[in-house]
């Protein structure tokens, strides 16, 4: 079968569904191309931490550079800005952080931040535990002397983010289709989408293929996007006596509305292995105890493993490719939070 279509995206994770939204409502026809119906990798099994300001925890940076910090407060308000019923469904919420770092100099650097890009405290706002008057007695203070209460860091369910997304276009008239792409022929000149059974014209494809994205445009685009593996351990609580704050430091440890305390994650350079190992168990519960007292008391749930789409800069990579092809792709650990801008990047690409 020829199938036509005025927009074609590659894969229907966050990425790919928000480009989707974005087009649908400006009127335009979307269809989406996935090779499975339920995908399983980052945009569903992500930890879902919307902050502009914090770096990602374990990563060895204190803060976001601040081109990242800027670009992402954008996004961090449109998720603010999202209607209340939306919020209530992806479980989007605000949720303290206790931030554990090892000298007073981390410190400032997170303040400063703030006072670049937030400078009325508007959305943000950090403290040193010390001046304040509360006892949190499951905090670990052999590891890091050092704390602070770092208020404004954004928490949602990436899966229940992703059905929404989802199910938002199916009714402004998204179609998918599940189908295994071999390629693009005559990438440069007049490309056409290649399966089994199928041959895809368009007026404008999006390679949205997360860290596949290479193998799809090739090398001589010259854009490296690459695979970053990301593990997570998850605990039960079933007296239910863990902490409601985010502890944030060597990995984030944060009891979710799912009930489950999720220790996230690791930054593994495994290619696209997605192995789930006992070393990465081993790895995570050591970090969380350098932040929680007893955290080995909680039973184990599940671990998950899937791949980031990474680059060097943290920033997704949203560009015209030719013509009429065009990436969004990258982003990283930080590819739930800039994913709500995409389509509206992307869309200024077309002109």
């Amino acid at each position: 079968m020829n199938i036509k279509t005025e927009n074609l995206i590659i894969g229907s994770g966050i990425f790919g569904l928000s480009i989707a939204s974005y087009l649908l409502n400006l009127g335009q026809k979307v269809c989406i191309i996935d090779k499975y119906q339920n995908p399983n990798e980052a945009s569903s099994n992500a930890l879902g931490r919307v902050d502009p300001i914090l770096g990602g925890a374990g990563h060895g940076h204190e803060t976001k550079p601040i081109e990242v910090a800027k670009k992402s407060l954008k996004a961090y308000k449109k998720f603010i800005n999202l209607h209340n019923n939306v919020k209530e469904f992806i479980d989007l919420e605000i949720r303290p952080t206790i931030h554990f770092y090892e000298d007073e100099s981390q410190f400032n650097s997170i303040n400063n931040v703030i006072s670049e890009i937030d400078p009325e405290r508007n959305f943000f706002s950090i403290e040193n535990l010390s001046t304040i008057n509360n006892d949190i007695s499951c905090l670990n203070n052999d590891f890091y002397n050092a704390k602070s209460i770092f208020n404004g860091t954004i928490f949602l369910d990436s899966k229940k983010y992703k059905n929404y997304l989802e199910e938002d276009s199916r009714k402004k008239g998204l179609s998918i289709i599940h189908d295994e792409i071999l390629g693009i022929n005559n990438l440069s000149n007049n490309p056409l989408l290649l399966s089994d059974n199928n041959t895809y014209s368009f007026k404008r494809l999006i390679i949205a293929t997360g860290p596949w994205a290479n193998e799809l445009i090739g090398k001589s685009e010259n854009i490296d996007i690459y695979p970053s593996k990301g593990q997570i351990v998850k605990l039960k609580d079933p007296n239910n006596k863990f902490t409601d704050l985010h502890l944030h430091g060597p990995c984030s440890l944060i009891k979710k509305r799912d009930g489950l305390i999720w220790i996230a994650a690791t930054v593994e350079d495994k290619g696209f292995d997605k192995t789930i190992t006992t070393s990465a168990t081993s790895e995570l519960m050591n970090k969380a105890s350098k932040m929680y007292n007893g955290i080995e008391q909680f039973p184990f749930h599940s671990q998950t493993a899937c791949l980031r789409p990474s680059v060097d800069n943290d920033l997704p990579i949203i560009k015209k490719l030719n013509y009429k092809v065009y990436l969004a792709s990258g982003g990283g650990g930080w590819g739930i939070m800039m994913s709500i801008m995409v389509g509206e990047i992307l869309e200024k690409e077309f002109n």
